[in-house]
């Protein structure tokens, strides 16, 4: 009884926070503003797994939905965080930003819009990890980050 009374309190939902009045949502492919190629693709399919799997939100074609959800890589950083005595990268981080946009389709009124959201992905070279295994980890990792920001602005 004393958890139950703990865990209503804390303003903790199993629930989606997206309102009722959205069930609709268009995602084109998001922009690459970068020369890494094809990570729009890959950002785009994991946004939109994560909205299938997290949200009750349909994903639709852009003349039936409530919503539209635009997006645009801008900037990707890699940093050595390790080397060894040879001067060879042991350990690296990628950091991919992006910027979003939530648009309700029918009003033209903007719902959500963040800058330069990111997340970072570490790889160990020795692992046999790389750039393309950390960024694959950075962009699903981004995918809920976006997801995350839909339903705390609604």
């Amino acid at each position: 009884m004393v958890l139950f009374v703990l865990i209503s309190g804390c303003g903790y939902t199993t629930k989606s926070l997206i309102s009722r009045k959205i069930n609709t949502i268009y995602i084109p492919i998001f922009e690459n503003n970068t020369f890494r190629r094809g990570l729009e693709f890959d950002l785009t399919t994991a946004v939109k797994k994560e909205i299938m799997s997290k949200t009750k939100l349909r994903i639709v074609r852009k003349d039936s939905a409530d919503t539209i959800l635009t997006g645009k890589i801008i900037k990707v950083t890699e940093g050595m965080l390790s080397s060894n005595v040879a001067d060879n990268i042991v350990e690296s981080r990628v950091t991919i930003f992006v910027d979003i946009l939530l648009v309700d389709r029918r009003t033209g009124r903007t719902l959500v819009e963040e800058n330069s959201l990111s997340t970072s992905a570490e790889f160990v070279v020795n692992r046999g990890e790389n750039i393309n295994s950390a960024s694959m980890e950075s962009l699903a990792g981004l995918a809920e980050t976006i997801v995350n920001q839909l339903e705390e602005k609604w």
